[in-house]
């Protein structure tokens, strides 16, 4: 919080934020989503604030250092860290062999693509990903269905079908998990590693498409399909190039990896 709010500041936004609600709340919904969007987010930051004056009215201080083994975040901490420890494995290897369950996974390069160079040598994933349970409250891996596996076979499809790839060149790692933190854990990872083909600034987005109705709508075509061509679907006349060159894009990912990768 960048300083510490007053009680009349707090009041005058929280009636602010009054005005811009129905008074009905059966209306939210009829709110537009982005006016919805801003309007939870004024909200939590008003949360936060009132909370600060609450703890502050405390004549006890709040401990500096808590561990709450139930939290959502620890737990999902926890999956992304024992994610990281298992070994990695063939990509094609683990796509021949189906195999119960859910969770999250890595995908790694070490092949000799020009771009992804700076990640060929060190244990850094080029792509995280999660594949939700067939049924979200399932108990054990067999309930969950093969989510996991299918979700990995249809990368591997998709890294066969480039023609400037070669799926001998990947490897990945996997874990079954209970749904409830399946999420957690992926975002964890995508904001740990920021991976070329998935990250906050899209740098190379694409990859985690499976097939797009190019035949009803028309489609931009990803920049991953952009500088990985091959998958049918994404070069139909249907699909469009990308706004952004070839060129545009690799150096995007040069920029991306000097700013991303560990300083050694």
């Amino acid at each position: 919080m960048p300083a510490d709010p007053t009680s009349t500041e707090v009041l005058a936004q929280v009636i602010e934020l009054a005005k811009e609600l129905p008074s009905d709340p059966a209306k939210y919904a009829e709110l537009p989503s982005n006016k919805r969007r801003a309007l939870r987010n004024e909200l939590e930051l008003v949360v936060t604030k009132l909370s600060f004056i609450s703890e502050s009215l405390d004549s006890v201080r709040q401990p500096k250092h808590v561990f709450d083994p139930t939290s959502p975040k620890i737990i999902g901490k926890i999956v992304a860290d024992t994610l990281l420890l298992q070994e990695r494995e063939s990509l094609a290897a683990v796509a021949k062999q189906p195999f119960y369950g859910a969770g999250v996974y890595a995908i790694y390069y070490r092949g000799k693509f020009a771009a992804y160079k700076p990640i060929t040598g060190i244990d850094h994933p080029i792509y995280v990903g999660k594949a939700d349970p067939a049924e979200m409250h399932a108990a054990t891996a067999a309930a969950q269905g093969t989510r996991l596996h299918t979700r990995l076979k249809d990368h591997e499809r998709s890294i066969t079908n480039a023609t400037n790839l070669d799926i001998a060149d990947f490897d990945c790692r996997y874990l079954v998990v209970r749904s409830a933190w399946i999420e957690t854990a992926e975002d964890l990872l995508i904001n740990w590693f920021q991976p070329v083909w998935n990250n906050e600034m899209k740098v190379c987005y694409g990859f985690g498409k499976h097939g797009d109705s190019a035949g009803t709508r028309k489609n931009e075509r990803s920049p991953w399909d952009t500088i990985h061509p091959g998958r049918p679907w994404a070069t139909t006349e249907q699909n469009t190039p990308n706004k952004r060159s070839a060129d545009d894009i690799l150096k995007d990912i040069a920029a991306h990896l000097s700013k991303s990768l560990p300083k050694k």
